[in-house]
Formats: structure tokens, C-alpha cells, sequence
């Protein structure tokens, strides 16, 4: 998830060890700085960094790295209670000890899959999406039993089907689209699910994992089929990209990730203004990734039609279940014409379930976005939307990460 509103840090204790510098390395005269960065020891974690590294050769072919992995204390090492339990406890499952690392100087970056970090970061912190987007959808995966018999979606299963998720959104959602099956909480990194996914005495007849995590560690092929909207499952908020994380005022590594996002043009500054845009709806709304707020994002070229404004007043329905922002640019948006040629309509599908799936409330906006301010307004408003439709009321009764948002923000 896209945090590019960073908060003024005034601790004497905490600072970066490396002043400013150069923007781009290869120019100062001074030693090269390596870029030490920081990740979860996951095999996952570990292949998001080599994507991280492999952009950076790309822009800083001459940039050395090192990597520094480390087991999260709650999201890794706690293995068997459930995450709508942990979340409970309003401290952030998997980044609150990457983020101690880099408050302390003993690393530069930290590499995220962006869905897992929450909207309101610690201060001193900053985050942004860089990169080309991975799939965003979410993947089923069948057992290898119900693959032989030819099952391959979720429809396919029977009463009582058995599936296995970690996400409160997609079980929630689950339950909404398809009130016949079992939802049963699995834990683990992919290989480890898979595993028992394919053991029978686990009793599960299929998986649901963040596509783009099974791509990433080289299993796709297990991938059974997808769930979109079409199937009334939207992803989470940051799902399919990966999300940086440094130290406010470090300008070096500012410059290096404004330098590593030209590479890929127009690509780059969508993906971070799809993740600026979500992570603002969340935000408002007061969530994190253990809520179950979906949503999707795509573009259509072009500007709105006079009278469409900027999307206040275009909320298209799609749906028969009818039950602070500020702006800090993280990244250096370049010359207007510039923005204005990455620019286009982006059209925001968003949806608040109830855990039980008897509730949703959904809608879509169609927003001029050309910069971050503009993201930001379109996540914000469709968020306000939701809220006027019901949405606070089915969040009303979920409290997981509330008393995260009152610690780190004073919301």
C-alpha cells in the first residue's frame, strides 16, 4: 500500500545514520553507499526483493545492495493464532519489527508486499509503490484430488466444501458469493499451505492465496482459476505490487526510487497512483489488511467529459446487495506534461463486506488522476461514498486495528 504522506519526525534518538547526498550515486565523489534493505525471511519476501534489485540494475546498474532478512514477531513466528486475532491486538503483523530496523538506522529500505503494510505508518516512516503491478486478483487453488476430478473454481465444490484462507476480506467475500462452503483458517508461507492443501487429514479442498505471491515463487501452475469482479471478490488494497519503505528525509534513496520508476514510464507512476488512490479509500475508512474491504482498479484513457468534474458526482451502482487526507508527494512527479502523459481516468471499483457476507455495500467512481493529490481525492471520495451507503455501518462492529490507528496517528 502507496503511504506517501509522511510525518514530521521530531526524536532525537531516532535519525538516519546517512546524511543527504547525491541524488544519483554514480555522481558523488564520496564512497558509493550501499543500499542495505530490509525483508521478511520468507522465500516470498526474498524473490520481491530480487524484483526490488533487478529494478534498481535497471536504473543504478552501478548500485550495490545487501540484504538483511528477519522473522516478524507476530505475523512470522506465531504460527497458530488466526490473524483476525492478532490484528486484535493493534500492533501491525508484519512490518512492526522491519520498521524498528529502519528507525534504528541498521537498514536503509524495506521491501513489502504492499498489501501487507498499514495505512497509517509510524513516524519518520514514508512508503510508495515502485514497480510494474503483478497480478492483483486473488487465485484459487484446488487439491491435488479435486484437480484429478476436474474441479476447478469454487462453484465447482459441493455443500460444505472446505477452503482455506488466512484473509478476513476473502472470507468474507467468500461467504457472501458462495454461502455452501467452509471457510477454515490456514496459515503458512505458499509452500507450506500447499502443503497442507494436499494432505488429506488437513481436510481442505482448496486454497485462496494473493495470485501474484504463487507467481512469485515460481508455483503459477498450481492456479486452478481467479476470482475478480466478475466472480464478486475484489483484491485488497496494494494486492500484486511492492511497496518500499524508508526513512523520511532520506533524500539518496527518494532520488534512487524517483530514478528506478522513470524506467518504466508511464507504467510506474499508474501503479503508484492505483496504490495512492486505494490506500486513501483504506485509510478513510480506517482499515487495514484484515478488514474486508476489496477493491480494483483500471484505466481508460482520456480526460472526463465537461460535467463529469473530477468524479464527485460520478458514482456508477453495481451492485444488487445495497445493505485527513493530505498531500505529501513521496516520489518527484516531474514536469506537468509529463504527469499529464501518464494521466488518464481511473476507475475505482471498491466494496465493504460484513465477516458473515450477509451485508455489502459496493460502488464505482470514475476520477481524472494525473498526480498523487489527485489519487489521493479519488480513494478518499470513494470511501465517503461507501460511508453514505452503509459501509460505516458494517465497520462499525470490526475493531481489529483501531487502537493501531489511535497510537501511531491519534485518529
Amino acid at each position: 500500500m502507496a503511504e506517501l504522506s509522511g510525518t514530521s519526525m521530531n526524536h532525537p534518538s531516532i535519525s538516519s545514520p546517512h546524511p543527504p547526498i547525491s541524488t544519483y550515486p554514480e555522481s558523488t565523489t564520496s564512497t558509493p553507499r550501499t543500499i542495505r534493505i530490509g525483508t521478511r525471511s520468507s522465500a516470498l519476501a526474498l524473490a520481491q526483493v530480487t524484483l526490488f534489485t533487478d529494478l534498481l540494475g535497471t536504473s543504478h546498474p552501478t548500485l550495490s545492495t545487501t540484504t538483511h532478512p528477519t522473522s516478524t514477531s507476530l505475523g512470522d513466528t506465531n504460527k497458530t493464532t488466526d490473524l483476525h486475532t492478532l490484528a486484535s491486538t493493534g500492533k501491525s503483523l508484519w512490518t512492526e519489527d522491519l520498521e524498528k530496523e529502519l528507525l534504528e538506522g541498521r537498514v536503509d529500505v524495506i521491501i513489502h508486499s504492499l498489501k501487507d503494510v498499514p495505512t497509517k505508518l509510524p513516524p519518520g516512516c514514508v512508503c510508495t509503490a515502485v514497480g510494474a503491478r503483478d497480478e492483483a486478483r486473488d487465485a484459487v487453488v484446488m487439491s491435488l484430488a479435486r484437480q484429478r476430478e476436474g474441479w476447478r473454481g469454487l462453484g465447482d465444490l459441493r455443500q460444505g466444501g472446505v477452503v482455506g484462507t488466512s484473509s478476513v476480506r476473502r472470507a468474507a467475500m467468500v461467504r457472501r458469493m458462495y454461502p455452501h462452503l467452509v471457510i477454515k483458517d490456514v496459515r503458512g508461507n505458499v509452500g507450506t499451505r500447499l502443503r497442507k492443501l494436499d494432505d488429506p487429514s488437513e481436510g481442505f479442498d482448496a486454497l485462496i492465496l494473493a495470485g501474484a505471491g504463487v507467481q512469485r515463487v515460481g508455483m503459477g501452475e498450481r492456479v486452478s482459476s481467479w476470482l475478480g469482479s466478475e466472480e464478486g471478490v475484489l483484491h485488497a488494497v496494494g494486492q500484486g505490487a511492492i511497496g518500499v519503505e524508508w526513512r523520511e528525509g532520506d533524500e539518496w534513496i527518494r532520488g534512487v526510487l524517483a530514478e528506478a520508476e522513470k524506467t518504466i514510464g508511464k507504467v510506474g507512476k499508474r501503479v503508484r497512483w492505483e496504490c495512492v488512490g486505494e490506500r486513501s479509500l483504506l485509510r478513510v475508512l480506517e482499515g487495514g489488511c484484515s478488514v474486508p474491504v476489496g477493491v480494483e482498479c483500471v484505466w481508460e484513457e482520456g480526460g472526463l467529459q465537461e460535467g463529469d468534474g473530477k468524479g464527485t458526482d460520478a458514482v456508477v451502482e453495481q451492485t444488487d446487495h445495497q445493505n485527513g487526507y493530505e498531500q505529501d508527494d513521496a516520489l518527484p512527479e516531474g514536469p506537468e506534461t509529463e504527469r499529464e502523459k501518464s494521466g488518464g481516468i481511473l476507475i475505482m471499483r471498491a466494496m465493504v463486506v460484513s465477516l458473515d457476507g450477509k451485508k455489502c455495500v459496493e460502488g464505482t467512481r470514475r476520477h481524472q488522476v494525473s498526480s498523487d493529490a489527485e489519487a489521493e481525492e479519488c480513494g478518499w471520495r470513494m470511501a465517503g461514498d461507501l460511508v453514505e451507503k452503509g459501509a460505516g455501518e458494517i465497520l462499525k462492529v470490526i475493531t481489529l486495528n483501531r487502537g493501531m490507528i489511535r497510537d501511531q496517528d491519534g485518529a
